[in-house]
């Protein structure tokens, strides 16, 4: 046997030995402990090792204690190993030598003592698990963060809650929000609805995404009021996120936009309006269609912009004749692109026309596309139409240079729907774009189809 497992296994034996006589009696003979502590203290890594393996098993808390002692006496790697074994332990005993090693020089000493705070902390822990998170990078601030979120007890999130105050430091005010949405503290609403307003944008960003876990349906009207007074753009669109996302939750038809339909008459400046009517267009409740269509004849440019990117996201074909109005009478190229693109996707869910009527849709948008960008559009909503007509329609425009290549792409995915139907009309477009395409993996597409038409015809 190996000089060094013979020691390891010697230890073992020696201090399992010990050990066992002392569970018989309820106690760890002292003599155990200090093999083991010797053994840390040592430069033997086997011998280090089994000491460890030790330390999980000898039961007491005087134990943990004088364990725990021992840890300015260790090297780097073995305090370590000893800070995870006492975590194990679980023996909160060990605590403020823990807490003292999160303070030590050496980088790993200081993760392996946070670390263990997940298993050890309590209510106390949160402000130096808190700091650390605000001060730290790395794995440091890493480690810091996952033991306050993993941190057990019912004072915790108490603790949690009433350190966020208007004086807190920003960074810190960070890091005590994150452990809200993180630890899902709902008691943390009200809190992170007020700090949502801080000037800080840091801690507005962080209470709202807070608040996307914690709110609830409940919270429209705040939620809807947040959205108001949230002078940020790219923040109020966060929370016009949440606010669709919490009324989507709501089952009933036309209740989903109650609270946003009454907050309208209210919202006086522009940005306000164009919010509310951004959220109805990402609720997508066919209630809030009239106000939309309305919108659309605003004297204002920017809300009715604001209404037709509404219309365009509409869950169903009901804004269909609205977007295409817009797409063909609109003075304001940016409207009318916008309301074309609209028209394009709808078109697609549209499932009650026949194939005649969409072809006849699709023709129509491709006349009213103003560029070639735009035309490219329309031939990629195409595509999401399986039908013959529809497929002869993509393959027209094969022999267009600038618009061969999106046709192609539209051929071979209509294809793919309708191949079994009408085999021989998509084997010979499908050949076409073999024989003219430079994309590689657009003609192996094409070829795969082909092969398919030909078993099925066996």
């Amino acid at each position: 046997m190996p000089r060094q497992s013979g020691l390891k296994f010697s230890l073992c034996c020696l201090v399992g030995s010990l050990l066992w006589q002392g569970l018989a009696v309820g106690q760890v003979d002292d003599a155990a402990v200090q093999m083991v502590i010797d053994a840390l203290k040592g430069d033997d890594p086997a011998m280090q090792s089994a000491a460890i393996s030790l330390v999980r098993e000898m039961p007491g808390e005087e134990v943990t204690k004088a364990l725990a002692e021992q840890l300015p006496n260790l090297t780097p790697t073995a305090q370590v190993q000893l800070l995870a074994a006492l975590a194990d332990r679980g023996d909160k005993a060990a605590l403020p030598a823990v807490v003292e090693a999160a303070d030590y020089e050496d980088e790993s000493v200081r993760i392996a003592a946070l670390q263990a705070m997940a298993r050890l902390g309590d209510a106390s822990s949160v402000e130096l698990l808190v700091s650390r998170a605000a001060t730290s990078t790395g794995a440091e601030q890493r480690a810091a963060r996952e033991s306050l979120y993993r941190l057990r007890g019912k004072e915790i999130d108490k603790t949690i809650l009433s350190s966020i105050s208007s004086e807190t430091d920003p960074k810190v005010k960070v890091e005590l929000i994150k452990a809200v949405s993180e630890r899902n503290i709902v008691e943390g609403v009200k809190i992170c609805f007020n700090s949502a307003r801080d000037a800080d944008v840091k801690i507005q960003r962080e209470s709202i995404k807070a608040l996307k876990v914690i709110a609830t349906p409940m919270y429209l009207p705040e939620l809807v009021k947040l959205v108001l007074d949230v002078p940020s753009e790219s923040v109020r669109s966060e929370v016009e996120k949440i606010v669709a996302a919490e009324a989507r939750k709501i089952d009933e038809q036309g209740k989903r936009v109650e609270v946003v339909l009454a907050a309208l008459p209210g919202a006086m400046d522009l940005k306000s309006r164009c919010s509310l009517l951004s959220v109805l267009g990402k609720i997508g409740d066919d209630a809030a269609l009239p106000v939309l269509r309305e919108a659309l004849a605003d004297s204002e440019a920017e809300v009715r912009a604001t209404a037709i990117r509404a219309l365009s996201d509409w869950p169903n074909a009901k804004p269909l004749t609205d977007l295409q109005k817009v797409a063909k009478d609109s003075k304001i190229k940016l409207h009318q692109i916008l309301a074309l693109r609209g028209y394009v996707r709808l078109i697609s869910l549209d499932d009650k026309r026949s194939a005649s009527e969409i072809l006849v849709m699709y023709k129509e948008a491709m006349e009213l596309a103003p560029n070639t960008a735009e035309k490219k559009r329309v031939l990629s909503g195409l595509a999401n139409t399986q039908s013959l007509e529809v497929l002869q329609m993509a393959a027209w425009y094969l022999d267009n240079d600038a618009l061969k290549q999106e046709a192609a792409v539209a051929v071979v995915k209509i294809a793919g729907g309708i191949h079994k139907n009408y085999p021989n009309e998509c084997k010979e477009l499908l050949m076409k774009i073999i024989g003219s395409t430079d994309n590689d993996a657009l003609r192996e597409q094409a070829q795969e189809l082909i092969n398919q038409i030909g078993e099925a015809g066996k």
